[in-house]
């Protein structure tokens, strides 16, 4: 079977994602002069090619795609009314509204605290993310798990994971907001740290509800992770970058301060 075009595009990217972070590396531009650029540079690269490969195995068939029947029947052995009520409630609380929403919530805080280069960068990111989510599902078209096995309803395409790729986007965002603003603060480490693992935590359980549910196999939310972190990587990247450019007038020196705008990606990302 011909690989999927949105498989073969998402590998392109990475590709050439992974391309242009060597060029710029050899060439010492913008993205070297600010540390752990080129490195999360890469990462977004990495996430985006993990998620092509996942849209590949789907499309053929093959791997993947054969390890998702047996995800799903093992969770319908465990399911249980006090499980089945905490799905559904993160399933709810973690939709693509409300950790979307949190991002954006998150964007007017840092907006009125004058980090407005990254507050519009989030509500971008977030944007970009709804936008993902619905030309993936049009592209790839992949029907859910049968419907008698379902305890939520869904009309729209199985993959990727919407709740998936916002949760890892909007969580991301949100915690690196936090920490942002907790800079130079008594306990900004511990924050930072506490932050870190909520978001880490609050996205592998949407995207855990979602397969207990049973209205998405392990790969929808396999790719959704991968598309939602490449997304948050790439906003934290962002703003780091426009952030160093400005403050040192477009002439960065080969090792600038760390930037108070936006935390490192490796520090709040998923």
């Amino acid at each position: 079977m011909a690989l999927d075009a949105t498989a073969v595009t998402l590998l392109v990217l990475g590709a050439l994602i992974g391309i242009a972070v060597i060029a710029d590396r050899v060439a010492g531009g913008a993205l070297a002069a600010v540390p752990g650029a080129v490195r999360d540079t890469g990462i977004v690269a990495v996430l985006v090619l993990s998620a092509g490969v996942v849209f590949t195995l789907v499309a053929t068939d093959e791997a993947l795609a054969d390890a998702d029947a047996p995800v799903l029947g093992w969770v319908l052995g465990i399911r249980s009314p006090g499980l089945t009520d905490a799905a559904e409630a993160v399933s709810l609380v973690g939709g693509t509204v409300g950790t979307g929403g949190l991002a954006v919530v998150s964007a007017v805080v840092l907006f009125a605290r004058g980090h407005r280069r990254t507050a519009v960068i989030w509500v971008l990111g977030v944007l970009a993310g709804a936008l993902a989510i619905r030309l993936v599902k049009v592209a790839v078209e992949r029907p859910r798990p049968p419907e008698a096995l379902r305890l939520a309803e869904e009309t729209t395409a199985s993959l990727p994971s919407g709740h998936a790729l916002m949760a890892a986007l909007g969580l991301t965002l949100t915690a690196a907001a936090v920490v942002a603003l907790a800079v130079g603060t008594p306990r900004a480490r511990l924050v930072r740290g506490v932050v870190v693992v909520l978001a880490v935590v609050g996205a592998l359980l949407v995207g855990a509800s979602r397969v207990y549910l049973g209205v998405h196999w392990t790969t929808d939310v396999l790719a959704g992770w991968f598309l939602g972190a490449a997304l948050a990587t790439t906003c934290l990247t962002l703003a780091r970058v426009l952030d160093a450019r400005v403050r040192l007038g477009d002439a960065p020196d080969p090792a600038p301060e760390p930037s108070r705008d936006c935390p490192d990606a490796t520090q709040s990302a998923e």
